[in-house]
């Protein structure tokens, strides 16, 4: 019965002509020309593709030498083998990732990476100026110095930061044609994600994580929704040019259709009394990605919380005028709320 009511509702307000406030143009642009950064690219993928497996200690303690910040992380984490621990010159602890260059599937996996990326120089860029925004928001964050790409085999390893090293893993952005990834499990929405355009996005969101901070347990959905909705926020800011159906993981035709319905799909959060429900399985489902949300047409994506969450925080800032790093450190989200005049 509540799915037919939602249907019956989304008629009726696509009938009356409901309309919501677009939100298209992006966030405005600030000029980061003279904001430093330091950042050394590294291209470890090549190196390790390159490896002398004849003489395999050696060539191991000469990419530790090259990369001293990364080799042993990456040997003994990234990789899905027992950790060589340092012990190059030791055949039983380096034999896992020895053999490994002789399977087809890494080869072809290599190949394939060494051909989508024969060099890195866009993606390094576009990074490189995610990090000027970043450093323009937040002077005293710890961002990372050196940008390192790598092939992690399919370990699902997208991008990360450890210490001042951000690294990202080329092989998870090969594109939702790359047969290997529905092998892994990954499911066909997610793909939107995968492809080499999005490098500066999966890079965003390693460096939120790593200085956001952990947020108080939350326990009703404007909690989330407000938590989501500031990475979404901080990822508007510091990638002002980027497609923001990317931003989102939607299609093109997803953003539209929320875009479109975002009163009313705020209105049947209220209608429903989700916004401070605690039932973490009656909720979750619009916090997290998905290919659609139940109750709502199949057009409708997944996070559609999230979304209304971010527009939430536009609100918010343009009601009080309080800086992006302001806003990431409130953590009283009903107040958000309140404070925000949100109306669709």
């Amino acid at each position: 019965m509540k799915s037919r009511f939602i249907y019956l509702l989304l008629a009726v307000a696509l009938l009356s002509g409901l309309s919501a406030c677009n939100d298209t143009t992006g966030e405005q642009k600030v000029d980061v020309s003279g904001t430093k950064i330091s950042l050394n690219v590294k291209p470890f993928y090549k190196d390790f593709a390159g490896l002398d497996t004849g003489n395999f200690g050696t060539a191991l303690g000469g990419l530790k030498n090259k990369y001293p910040a990364f080799t042993d992380f990456f040997l003994d984490t990234l990789l899905p083998f027992n950790k060589v621990g340092g012990a190059y010159n030791n055949p039983e602890a380096t034999a896992a990732i020895k053999n490994i260059f002789v399977y087809k599937d890494y080869t072809h996996l290599t190949d394939t990476v060494l051909k989508v990326f024969p060099d890195t120089k866009q993606y390094d860029d576009a990074v490189a100026d995610m990090l000027r925004h970043t450093r323009y928001y937040f002077p005293k964050w710890q961002l990372p110095t050196e940008l390192t790409y790598f092939v992690s085999c399919l370990n699902r390893w997208t991008a990360f930061t450890n210490e001042q090293v951000l690294g990202i893993g080329l092989d998870m952005f090969l594109g939702p044609d790359f047969k290997p990834y529905e092998a892994l499990g990954m499911p066909q929405y997610a793909l939107i994600n995968h492809t080499p355009e999005n490098i500066p996005l999966w890079a965003a969101r390693a460096v939120y994580q790593d200085n956001s901070g952990n947020s108080p347990y939350r326990k009703d959905l404007l909690e989330l929704m407000i938590a989501n909705g500031k990475e979404i926020l901080f990822l508007r800011k510091v990638l002002p040019e980027f497609k923001f159906n990317l931003i989102m993981g939607y299609t093109p035709e997803q953003l539209k259709w929320c875009e479109a319905n975002e009163a009313l799909v705020f209105n049947l959060f209220l209608q429903q009394n989700l916004l401070f429900n605690k039932d973490y399985q009656a909720i979750i489902r619009y916090v997290t990605p998905g290919p659609n949300s139940a109750g709502f047409p199949p057009e409708a994506p997944g996070n559609l919380g999230t979304f209304i969450g971010y527009k939430i925080l536009k609100a918010y800032e343009n009601k009080t005028g309080k800086t992006l790093a302001e806003i990431l450190s409130d953590e009283d989200a009903n107040s958000i709320f309140q404070q925000s005049k949100y109306k669709p």
